[in-house]
């Protein structure tokens, strides 16, 4: 039965999407988005809507959740076009609501068919964390203080900032304003004439050109660059992934161009230009010299610690130092908390940027193999400081109950006790090559992702976040997000504090454009 259904609602997707005017379903789309985001006056001048479609409500039967509309934008990209003949042609309506709701609909079914036959394979568990991986970016959303702080922070400064600049002509600084306001001109209506200006801004017209390159793309360009994208990822998974694990073209070049010179540009997602500008900006370095990762994965230890120092002014943040062992000098694990002289928490960073396969593969232990034995060799660095530390073979002072933790720039482990148990068992395959870590070494590990410590110690204290962290190590709550362990033990959350840091020491065009 699954075999069927998965076979009639791809049929019907297709043909649906195969009579859709490109542009017009694009911008459908975006009134959608806008709709169900608080802009329901922007989307009334462009699509007729039911009363009950404004919602924000994930429960709610008229939602449409922005990981499905950009899965919508994926599948309408490598649909081909039915060819108009004489006399009357069906063509969908995209000033409707319900164009994108049927479309939806098949989407949903055909994504319930295709779960229906790997489901039987990989089991609904091991499901759970592309599940994860696919809507909580999402739910959390990019358009955020510490988003745009993190990420200039590590890949805006130093040689990063410089090899950014060089290669692509404008700064990282320039190129996160250009997002904004981008962002910010597509809030209020689904495209943008490419002579849109930010010159008030100080981005001359040359510079904005620069970033658009980097932004926007014409539609034949994104048919075949979204295919080719596919196209990669099937073939390197052995076999046609799942429809709603496919990668997105949007994430890596959020607005398309339309019409002869590109000069109609639309951004059916807009968030997805601010998550370009941050955390995207990896895509720009990525091909770059070592160093460029080197000194990124340094300044992501360099703002855990100061995070964490800034939110829980009750505990001491130190960075890693050198000790000895039988002649050989070694680093302890990148952070030490200690709660007044004691070490409380131990925290190795692994910055690793979490691949397509480490996100959607059905094996993604296999096919991410290098991101995984990383973390897991954090686990095994963890241990081995857990070990010299009880033989005397360093100074720190180290509570019988401190936490170790893998902190990751992205999110390798959400909701997958499974994989958590794969990644420890490699660490413990690390750990029988020293006879000298024990059982008692071997402590269990936190895996949390920057997002959800940041998340957590924005509403915890000091006490609460190591009950939390105790918590954590506790096998029901295995596979758990840090910050919903800290609600399910702490109960009624704390007022949420300010994020800590100032925006603009990192990004000048914020202070100039708040004046």
């Amino acid at each position: 039965m699954s075999l069927l259904n998965r076979d009639r609602y791809r049929k019907k997707l297709h043909d649906l999407l195969s009579i859709a005017d490109d542009e017009a379903f694009v911008k459908l789309v975006w009134a959608v988005d806008a709709l169900q985001s608080g802009r329901a006056s922007a989307a009334a001048l462009h699509i007729q809507f039911p009363a009950e479609a404004v919602t924000a409500d994930i429960a709610s039967q008229f939602k449409i959740h922005r990981w499905e509309l950009e899965t919508l934008i994926g599948r309408l990209l490598v649909t081909p076009k039915m060819g108009t003949r004489e006399g009357v042609n069906r063509v969908v309506d995209c000033t409707k609501f319900a164009a994108c709701a049927n479309a939806t609909n098949f989407l949903r079914k055909l994504e319930d068919a295709e779960a229906g036959i790997f489901l039987k394979k990989i089991g609904a568990l091991n499901e759970m964390h592309r599940v994860a991986q696919r809507q909580f970016p999402w739910e959390r959303g990019y358009f955020n203080v510490a988003q745009f702080y993190r990420y200039a922070y590590i890949y805006g400064q130093g040689d990063c900032a410089r090899y950014f600049q060089g290669t692509y002509d404008l700064t990282v600084n320039e190129f996160s304003l250009i997002g904004f306001g981008l962002n910010a001109g597509f809030q209020g209506r689904p495209w943008l004439q490419r002579s849109f200006s930010l010159e008030k801004t100080g981005i001359s017209s040359r510079t904005f050109e620069a970033g658009l390159r980097l932004l926007s793309i014409t539609l034949a360009q994104a048919r075949e660059r979204a295919s080719s994208m596919i196209r990669q990822a099937n073939n390197k998974h052995g076999a046609p992934l799942p429809v709603a694990y496919q990668p997105s073209f949007l994430r890596h070049v959020p607005i398309i161009a339309f019409g002869e010179a590109g000069e109609r540009m639309f951004a059916p997602l807009p968030q997805l230009i601010l998550l370009r500008t941050t955390a995207g900006v990896y895509y720009d370095l990525v091909n770059g010299p070592t160093n460029l990762r080197n000194e990124a994965s340094l300044r992501f230890e360099e703002y855990s610690a100061a995070y964490i120092a800034a939110m829980m002014p009750g505990l001491n943040v130190g960075r890693s130092h050198k000790y000895k062992v039988q002649g050989n000098t070694l680093d302890t694990p990148d952070i030490l908390v200690r709660k007044q002289e004691e070490i409380a928490i131990v925290i190795e960073c692994k910055a690793t940027k979490l691949s397509f396969a480490a996100q959607f593969s059905d094996d993604p232990l296999t096919e991410a193999r290098v991101g995984y034995e990383e973390i897991a060799k954090g686990v095994f660095q963890l241990w081995r400081y857990f070990s010299h530390a009880r033989r005397g073979a360093v100074d720190d002072v180290v509570r019988p109950d401190a936490h170790g933790m893998v902190l990751t720039l992205d999110t390798w482990l959400a909701m997958s006790r499974e994989l958590q148990m794969q990644v420890l068992a490699s660490a413990a395959a690390l750990a029988t090559r020293d006879n000298e870590i024990t059982e008692e070494d071997r402590r269990n590990v936190v895996f949390c992702s920057i997002e959800d410590l940041e998340a957590t110690l924005a509403t915890s204290n000091e006490d609460s976040l190591l009950r939390a962290m105790s918590a954590a190590r506790d096998g029901a709550f295995a596979g758990w997000v840090l910050p919903a362990i800290h609600r399910e033990t702490e109960g009624k959350a704390q007022e949420r504090k300010p994020f800590p840091f100032d925006l603009g020491n990192v990004l000048p065009w914020w202070n100039e454009v708040r004046e």
